[in-house]
């Protein structure tokens, strides 16, 4: 049992990092590529440690020392939980590889056992982020010293077991129930979009913030976490008293619950797997079928396909998500006010001035053509096949990113104009001004696309 747990553990390692492509791959453009994205991730991975050690030393400086454990336990859970379950749709059901897993020798539960092992190390890696630059700071400045340090080192292996069980436990619930849904992707989208605009607008506040407020929000979060996530508190006591029965406790528990899950998964993983997998074969409906002209039937095509993807559909939205809700966040908060809180003298007139661009930055940010065809992967060879131009399909790549652009930037460009009181002059450049960026982006988007694919294993789509 034990040999075949790590046999797949290792698979799903060498799988994740991509090292065997990197051992045989003969590609050196694929290699190239690997190395890059290594080096970006070791990139972000520094940004995040600092800015994590800029904000405990915020905490600090504020007189905030003896809420650190907790605040940094709270911070890592939520954004354990958060990032668990955008992804726990893939990781246990649903499998490409399904079919080939479940032929080998091996029991469920080892199956199961090596996909959690495999998730729990990408958030372990997520709580040395965030608790690393605590442990430090809290050991050098707290009272507790280097014993509370050492407590909260200990603390760390187990920080994402319950947050990351709550998660998947939430994401087989909701395969359970909604896997013969035809709009889960839609939920998963939203409730990415969700978590992004909350991230980006909680950081906004806190750089925003002096130390008196810092200081109580640090308050307000101990006592958010006392109520609604008492395993935090747990932590803050024991590294607070360095009570080491504290500690067993919070690990008793944390393995407990892990045990409990992968027993009960394991009970229902053939099953669920198997309602899943059935699904897209047997929800076939005897209706008349249509006729339609090559663009519209590659235009339904495309918009149904770039929805069926929540990770393409949210990259490459989230800009013209953000305008629009600034766009109804300045209905609330007038602009006199904005130029009060900022500091900024006539910021009103500057913005109602270049209002135009400012919303065709957040349209440039936004284009599903650039990517599209790409993303064809391995099916490429139908868009080759059948008997539609090649313009045909690139221009409905091109209308589906001016169907996601136009509804938001409408709207935006409705409310911003009421918020800001423009003239008839600007009223006629905020309407031209963004609808020749939606439409150059849409076309640059898919040209470059066209121009530099990712065409590894693939054939050409231009004839």
């Amino acid at each position: 049992m034990k040999n075949k747990y790590l046999l797949l553990l290792k698979m799903q390692f060498f799988n994740f990092l991509g090292i065997n492509r990197l051992r045989y791959s003969s590609n050196k453009r694929e290699i190239r590529r690997s190395f890059i994205i290594g080096f970006s991730w070791l990139l972000v991975i520094v940004l995040l440690i600092t800015y994590s050690a800029i904000i405990s030393i915020g905490f600090v400086k504020a007189g905030a020392i003896d809420i650190l454990p907790i605040v940094s336990t709270l911070i890592c859970s939520i954004i354990t939980l958060v990032l668990t379950f955008l992804k726990s749709t893939g990781v246990l059901f649903g499998l490409r590889d399904y079919d080939m897993i479940m032929s080998l020798p091996v029991k469920k539960s080892d199956i199961v056992l090596s996909r959690l092992t495999m998730i729990y190390f990408t958030n372990l890696l997520i709580s040395v982020i965030v608790v690393l630059p605590t442990i430090v700071i809290f050991g050098v400045s707290a009272e507790a010293g280097i014993y509370g340090s050492i407590m909260l080192l200990f603390f760390m292996p187990f920080l994402p077991i319950i947050p990351m069980i709550i998660s998947l436990a939430l994401g087989v619930l909701i395969t359970a129930l909604s896997c013969r849904s035809k709009h889960k992707n839609i939920y998963s989208l939203a409730l990415s979009t969700l978590a992004v605009l909350l991230i980006v607008i909680a950081s906004t506040q806190v750089q925003n913030m002096g130390t008196d407020e810092l200081l109580n929000i640090g308050f307000v979060i101990s006592n958010v976490a006392d109520k609604l996530y008492p395993p935090a508190t747990l932590i803050s006591k024991a590294v607070e008293s360095q009570d080491w029965l504290l500690f067993s406790m919070f690990a008793g528990i944390s393995i407990l619950v892990s045990v409990i899950f992968t027993v009960v998964v394991s009970y229902f993983y053939q099953s669920l797997n198997t309602i899943t997998s059935n699904y897209a074969t047997t929800r076939y409906e005897d209706k008349p079928l249509k006729i339609s002209s090559p663009f519209k039937a590659m235009y339904k095509r495309e918009f149904y396909r770039y929805f069926s993807c929540t990770i393409y559909a949210l990259n490459s939205t989230i800009g013209i998500i953000l305008l629009f809700v600034a766009s109804v966040l300045l209905l609330f908060i007038s602009p006199e006010i904005l130029e009060k809180q900022i500091g900024i003298i006539g910021l009103n007139q500057i913005l109602r001035e270049v209002l135009p661009f400012v919303i065709a930055v957040f349209i440039t940010m936004t284009s599903t053509a650039s990517a599209s065809l790409s993303l064809e992967g391995k099916s490429r060879w139908i868009m080759c096949s059948i008997p539609v131009r090649a313009i045909d399909i690139f221009n409905a790549k091109i209308a589906v990113n001016l169907t996601v652009i136009f509804p938001f930037m409408l709207i935006s460009t409705v409310l911003l104009g009421i918020t800001m009181k423009v003239s008839l002059i600007q009223t006629v450049f905020l309407c031209i001004v963004p609808t020749v960026y939606a439409l150059f982006i849409s076309v640059f988007g898919m040209y470059m696309n066209v121009k530099f694919p990712n065409t590894i294993g693939q054939v050409s789509i231009m004839q």
